[in-house]
């Protein structure tokens, strides 16, 4: 981990129908099947044996520790999110002595949501916490993206325009390591403790450049007129590799979620000499991938690995340092998710290649390209995969009943060492309803949909929902999501089921783990909403089940979910009777003016000149058509989709007569801070879809 993860995401709730005023808060106990443990982040020591790891449980969020040979898990310091100041990250250091750890959620540097309407808004706040005394931890003060010296001594960190060095016991335990360093992105320190590598944003361009503490000026080690990102170091620290991305066009507005050219060079730090290792013929790489240490890494001093989809699928390559041609170590026609180092030349790969639908451990050898499968157990979906002390893999790993939490693995055994549960937490899984199965269904266009089939255990028929995930370069399992957002989102389905709902979990094309002619489908989005067919395809084949009413068909989701929603009730409200938007994008055309916003017209391309054409593939282009009720959810503080996307639409669907349900939530985040948000979301949302489609 390069650095503290930090969300940027939100959510809110206020609301009418014909009502004037919210309702007051539920005082009710949160339903038990949403009170489960989820491990989020991980953190592996990189000289000892050691990790830790950050868990959400309801409106709790806790640090766990654990060391070898043991791995006996540890409850560091907890924190309640009631006032929104949850811990958010987590950062071990390399000798396994200390955690740094977060609260609060930042976007747009610092600063911070506020759900809890706290007159003086909070700040995300650093904290150092020795991990042999449990408590609440040293509080650092204001700050982001920490990362410990190499000796675990420092903790560097972004504060202001600056790059700060917090130091305990020092006789000026907090200063400036480089003032207006916190412009500068994926910092690594060098092993001396006195350097640092950063690459530098110039726009449509950027630099890699080096810091000597203390120094006057920086060191520029490669420049020119490319995009250069995720720099790392040699083992020797003689070399740096890169990826480098095409220069940027001025006037043009680019799609953030569609892959690029890449590059894979080197540079040697004594004479400045570029070799260049690796150039894909076409789009190859994400500029932002799920696991960013994929991009680049070093295999000891001699040879590179590297993630490209040069076939169209993400799999991993390696290539000598020295020159020469890239060999594949990863199958195609399956992707590449993680990757960490294992033993020697070994990488220990998450994958979907044995079955696409979740996904699976193996370990290659990139030298010889040899590979063997390991065991999950029953664990269907692995993530989070962190190395630490050159012999243990740590992941997070969940089934159908039991959602995501710590697996350790010794790797020269290759056996489990540590597997968490979720009754170490209090929990224990009740869902009465039938495990999801992995279903495919055909599309209009004949393309296979993958998706999951939530059923209920009574005879039917029974009112049926199609749920659509966000992003929407996201992945569903007939498990639980390693995501909290997802798991939260899973669990809800699996209640539904529960009620009497059959629900089908859909897998649209511009998602990921099928490749990228998958992912990046023609007339995708604001292009002419293709994906959209998948949710068509999704309902029909539901209406076509014995088991389901076809009369009482609905649809759910949030974020890219949301807009598929508003999709399907304003293009085809003869087949969705209800439905749920949670902050949805409902005019791809509108881009937003709110300071600090993602702003998802942008984001995904739409240059002034598209947008008659991408309103045509919003849902507001067919608005006239919507006629089936719906909840509008949506959090007022959100940073990803704009709150005015439902104010709008809102206003729009009630001068055309439609039932409109509005759930505003004050200073809320895309991905929900607070649980009670997801609390209020199911209990609007389940009543909601049960008065329109259960009675």
């Amino acid at each position: 981990m390069r650095g503290l993860v930090l969300a940027a995401t939100a959510a809110m709730a206020l609301a009418t129908t014909g009502a004037s005023a919210a309702p007051p808060a539920s005082t009710d106990a949160p339903p038990a099947f949403m009170e489960f443990p989820l491990a989020t982040q991980v953190s592996g020591a990189k000289r000892a044996d050691a990790y830790a790891w950050l868990v959400r449980q309801g409106e709790m969020s806790f640090v766990m520790f654990a060391r070898g040979p043991d791995f006996k898990p540890v409850r560091l310091t907890g924190r309640s999110d009631v006032d929104g100041q949850l811990i958010t990250a987590v950062e071990l250091s390399p000798d396994g002595k200390r955690i740094a750890f977060m609260t609060g959620g930042a976007y747009g540097g610092e600063h911070a949501y506020n759900p809890a309407g706290l007159i003086e808004a909070p700040k995300p706040t650093l904290w150092l916490l020795d991990t042999s005394a449990p408590g609440e931890g040293k509080r650092i003060g204001p700050g982001v993206g920490a990362i410990f010296s190499p000796d675990g001594a420092r903790l560097l960190y972004r504060h202001g325009e600056d790059l700060r060095i917090y130091e305990p016991g020092a006789a000026v335990e907090d200063r400036v390591a480089a003032k207006g360093g916190a412009r500068w992105g994926d910092v690594t320190w060098f092993e001396d403790g006195q350097s640092l590598l950063f690459t530098e944003d110039k726009g449509g361009y950027s630099f890699l450049g080096r810091y000597r503490l203390g120094a006057d000026r920086v060191e520029w080690l490669a420049t020119g007129t490319d995009r250069i990102a995720s720099p790392v170091l040699s083992p020797d620290q003689r070399h740096v590799a890169f990826v480098r991305f095409p220069g940027r066009l001025h006037g043009v507005t680019y799609d953030q979620t569609e892959s690029e050219p890449v590059a894979v060079e080197a540079v040697d730090l004594a004479d400045g000499a570029r070799r260049e290792l690796y150039r894909s013929a076409e789009r190859s790489q994400l500029p932002g991938l799920e696991d960013a240490d994929q991009a680049v890494r070093w295999i000891g001093d001699g040879r590179v690995a590297f993630l490209s989809e040069a076939d169209g699928w993400a799999r991993l390559y390696a290539v000598a340092a020295a020159g020469g041609p890239a060999t594949p170590l990863t199958p195609g026609g399956c992707e590449a998710a993680e990757s960490e180092p294992g033993v020697g030349a070994e990488l220990m790969v998450l994958s979907n290649c044995r079955d696409i639908q979740t996904r699976q451990l193996s370990v290659v050898d990139a030298v010889t390209g040899k590979a063997a499968d390991l065991p999950l157990g029953s664990d269907l979906v692995a993530a989070n995969a962190r190395a630490s002390g050159g012999r243990y893999l740590a992941y997070v790993g969940g089934t159908a009943d039991s959602p995501p939490l710590l697996r350790v693995m010794d790797l020269k055994s290759r056996r489990l060492v540590m597997a968490e549960k979720p009754q170490d937490y209090g929990w224990t899984p009740r869902f009465t309803a039938p495990a999801p199965k992995a279903v495919t269904f055909k599309a209009a266009d004949g393309q296979t949909v993958s998706g999951q089939l939530f059923e209920p255990s009574t005879p039917g028929p029974h009112p049926a929902l199609v749920y659509v995930h966000g992003g929407p370069q996201r992945q569903m399992f007939p498990a639980f999501h390693y995501m909290d957002y997802y798991a939260n989102d899973y669990a809800a389905n699996r209640r539904f089921a529960e009620l009497g709902f059959v629900v089908l979990s859909v897998n649209y094309r511009s998602g990921v783990g099928y490749g990228r002619a998958w992912r990046e489908a023609e007339g995708r989005g604001w292009r002419g909403a293709s994906e959209y067919q998948d949710v068509v395809a999704g309902e029909r084949f539901l209406a076509s089940r014995p088991e389901v009413d076809p009369k009482r068909v609905g649809i759910w989701g949030g974020s890219y979910g949301g807009l598929l929603t508003g999709q399907a009730l304003a293009r085809n409200s003869d087949l969705f009777k209800a439905g749920v938007a949670i902050h949805g994008v409902f005019d791809w055309s509108w881009p937003s003016a709110r300071p600090f916003h993602l702003n998802p017209s942008r984001f995904f391309g739409v240059d002034p000149k598209d947008r008659v054409q991408a309103l045509a593939a919003s849902p507001l282009g067919a608005v006239d058509g919507w006629r089936s009720p719906v909840l509008l959810f949506h959090g007022e503080g959100d940073q990803n989709v704009d709150v005015e996307e439902t104010v709008d639409l809102a206003r729009r669907l009630r001068d055309r007569g439609v039932e409109v349900k509005t759930v505003l939530l004050p200073g809320e985040a895309h991905s929900f801070v607070r649980h009670s948000a997801w609390v209020r979301l199911w209990r609007e949302e389940s009543a909601f879809l049960q008065d329109h489609l259960a009675r």
